[in-house]
């Protein structure tokens, strides 16, 4: 393709080659299976050449939290992240003060529950108690969910990326061994940030193992790049993008490096459509956005026949 190739003809383009999932069935077709939909995107995951763009959506998606009765990274959100045709579920791990993980984003219940407080100094008994709360403020009959209860609800719905809040990573081999009790390595893929490198190269050291698609390190720049690779040889990879100006050169020029290791390349869905599409065309096949029908919209428009 040609380097200065205009932004149209680079969408028709992209329209011609790339295959999308997405929520879009079409009126005449059969919906399909569900088991069947969670399957493909562990395949698009873990195959280096998918053309596949996967919508992780953030906390599972809460555009319509109060109307969906789903507040963010909650049970009930499970089925109707599966429901509005999300291909990933992202989530939060922390842990509780007698040492259960749950499924919580910030480092205080204030917001999303009717506690007060944080997670770590409470009991999973105390947390119980609590109801979280939808964006308004105003409170659901959801409860605070583990991430036991998360695999176990979710297994054949979703695929959840779970990101290890500070000082989760160093109970990796707890989390790793509830996953395989639950034959989920399938279905989680766990996002840790770069300097959390050494205790990653320790655990490895320790024995622990697991499958290529089970960690995802978040990396800026190519030396970390090459670094996570060196010492862990994984096959996904999250890739810093600059909000204000996400397809910058230097940027797409790491996402193509990347992609021609075959890893496969999650962003931050920031910036316009525009920056999507050159993102997308530079390698990019997982997009993490806390508007996920707005992205499922554009992958929806790129299979078109206008742009055919």
């Amino acid at each position: 393709m040609a380097k200065h190739q205009t932004l149209p003809a680079l969408i028709a383009a992209l329209a011609c080659t790339l295959f999308v999932i997405s929520a879009d069935q079409g009126e005449n077709q059969e919906p399909e299976p569900v088991s069947s939909k969670v399957a493909r995107t562990v395949e698009a995951i873990r195959s280096p050449n998918s053309s596949a763009v996967l919508v992780a959506a953030h906390r599972g998606g809460y555009e319509q939290d109060k109307v969906d009765l789903a507040p963010e990274n909650s049970v009930e959100n499970i089925l109707n992240c599966q429901r509005r045709g999300y291909d990933l579920y992202e989530t939060d791990i922390q842990r509780s003060k007698d040492g259960h993980f749950v499924i919580m984003h910030d480092k205080t219940i204030d917001r999303e529950t009717n506690g007060v407080g944080e997670v770590r100094d409470m009991t999973l008994t105390e947390l119980k108690r609590l109801q979280k709360r939808f964006r308004d403020g105003s409170l659901s009959s959801a409860r605070v969910a583990t991430f036991e209860e998360f695999l176990i609800h979710g297994k054949g719905l979703t695929v959840f990326k779970a990101d290890l809040k500070p000082g989760l990573s160093t109970h990796f081999k707890e989390l790793i061994e509830l996953v395989k009790k639950l034959d989920a390595f399938d279905t989680v893929i766990f996002r840790v940030p770069y300097n959390t490198v050494s205790l990653f190269a320790q655990h490895k050291a320790d024995f622990l193992t697991w499958p290529q698609s089970t960690v995802m390190f978040r990396i800026k720049d190519r030396k970390q790049l090459d670094s996570v690779i060196e010492t862990f040889n994984p096959s996904v990879i999250h890739i810093d993008v600059d909000r204000e100006n996400p397809a910058n050169e230097e940027t797409m020029e790491l996402i193509r490096y990347a992609r021609s290791l075959g890893l496969h390349i999650q962003t931050h869905a920031e910036g316009r459509r525009d920056d999507w599409t050159k993102l997308i065309h530079a390698g990019v096949r997982m997009f993490h956005t806390s508007a996920p029908s707005k992205l499922s919209e554009f992958c929806r428009e790129l299979r078109l026949p206008a742009f055919q």
